[in-house]
């Protein structure tokens, strides 16, 4: 049987391995800050000035493992704002011996990873003690992984609950969704759960901007939740969150009470995860086996323009503490397509992003508007259009967070506005610029073309 890991296209960490059967491992590590030690710990997502007082629970950073050869695939998961690709590169240097992906929740009650969040504006948030201790924590949990892998099968699943939409909003024309819940789960021989991978779209910050405590959030209720179901080690992958989709302004019923869950309240949290969990497990209950003998993983370095002034300021006042120089007004940022096939057929694509991207480009659903900057730019192709496989995922804020990535021909930051706003719309106050989805899109689709069939 063959068995291949391929990786890496025009970019580093090239690697072609040939093996048996399909391994697995998982591994978690604590990556709560310490507030004891006397440094303050700068909250991201909302403003500035925003430090920690507690920790309601811990944050962690997940990774499960799959290998079907010599060189196994990590797949991670840490509750961050985002992780800049200088930080995912040290990681990866870490774990030479592995092919390493790295995605950040996007939880916006964790510490500033990326320096835009400090206590007060133009000074940077990032404490480098806590992301030398988020990256060495990453390296010790895949290290964990591979020193652990053992024989196992897999089984995958999707499932869009009918009342999905009312678990999150988009606060954005044209409201768009991408609701579908994946979930790829591996067990050992003696059927007993290694690991579930989950794949959903919503952003972490059902606290809002009020809360000081440290949390992951809703995927703590996910996590807590599908392992007491199904085992295991859960490891949760946010999606296309840009637009922007948040339980923030949805209407979550609380299954235990059977009354809306109070907004704002860890309890509301809780609420959303556990609504994803009881899907996923209801899901993979009819999952049937499938087969995977062969990781596909190929990865392509875009140089995307820089359009946006703060972002550069930001860069030039060193918020990022060195981690994105904006040289020359680019920024490098990796896109990513990794397939897992049995038997010559695709079981599972997915499309990884570097940010936040609008799931208008993720399943489509762009609609043009005079009033927009470029109306006659060309719409590009949706992510999960170019992927065959039954199950498509979509990575977002995988190995890098570029911030907001918006359809070209939705772009707007000049009057007229679309949709008959009075301002421009937030997005693109935290996007690269509008070179971001065009370039990407066609970055994907030459990944997924690159290899031809598997």
């Amino acid at each position: 049987m063959r068995s291949t890991i391929a990786a890496a296209l025009l970019c580093a960490c090239a690697c072609v391995a040939q093996g048996g059967e399909l391994m697995a491992s998982a591994a978690k590590r604590s990556i709560t800050p310490d507030l004891k030690s006397g440094r303050p710990v700068y909250m991201a997502g909302f403003g500035t000035g925003r430090a920690a007082t507690g920790v309601h629970d811990e944050l962690w950073v997940r990774c499960v493992a799959l290998s079907t050869g010599e060189k196994p695939l990590a797949i991670c998961a840490a509750d961050s704002i985002g992780l800049l690709w200088e930080d995912v590169q040290k990681i990866r240097a870490g774990v030479p011996q592995a092919t390493v992906i790295v995605a950040a929740t996007h939880v916006h009650e964790g510490p500033d990873t990326m320096g835009l969040w400090g206590p007060k504006q133009g000074v940077s948030g990032i404490d480098e003690e806590y992301n030398a201790l988020l990256v060495a924590r990453a390296v010790e949990a895949i290290k964990d992984c591979i020193s652990t892998l053992r024989p196992a099968t897999a089984m995958l699943a999707g499932v869009t609950p009918k009342d999905v939409d009312g678990y999150f909003d988009d606060s954005r024309p044209p409201v768009v969704h991408d609701p579908q819940i994946l979930a790829l789960a591996v067990n050992d021989m003696r059927r007993e759960r290694i690991a579930t991978l989950v794949n959903w779209t919503n952003h972490p910050e059902t606290l809002g901007s009020k809360n000081t405590l440290i949390t992951a959030d809703w995927p703590a209720g996910l996590t807590a939740r599908l392992e007491g179901l199904e085992g295991g080690l859960v490891v949760y992958v946010n999606g296309a969150v840009g637009g922007m989709q948040s339980p923030l302004g949805a209407k979550v019923m609380d299954p235990v009470t059977k009354q809306l869950a109070p907004a704002e309240t860890f309890r509301f949290a809780e609420a959303v995860g556990e609504y994803v969990a009881e899907h996923a497990h209801a899901a993979l209950h009819e999952a049937p086996a499938v087969t995977v003998d062969t990781i596909t993983y190929r990865e392509k370095l875009v140089q995307i323009p820089v359009a946006n002034a703060g972002f550069l300021m930001a860069a030039q006042a060193g918020l990022f503490k060195g981690r994105q120089s904006m040289e020359g007004g680019k920024t490098s940022a990796p896109v990513g397509y990794l397939r897992l096939s049995g038997q010559g057929a695709p079981q599972l694509e997915v499309a990884l992003i570097p940010g936040e991207m609008y799931p208008e480009l993720s399943v489509g659903g762009v609609v043009k508007d005079a009033g927009a900057d470029f109306p006659d730019a060309a719409v590009e192709r949706p992510m999960k259009s170019l992927l065959t496989a039954k199950y498509k995922m979509l990575f977002g804020l995988a190995n890098d967070e570029i911030g907001y990535i918006i359809p070209k021909v939705q772009w707007d930051e000049k009057a007229p506005f679309t949709f008959g706003a009075s301002k421009r719309w937030y997005g693109e106050v935290n996007s690269v610029g509008p070179e971001a989805a065009p370039m990407i899109a066609q970055a994907v689709e030459e990944l997924v073309k690159a290899g031809g069939k598997p």
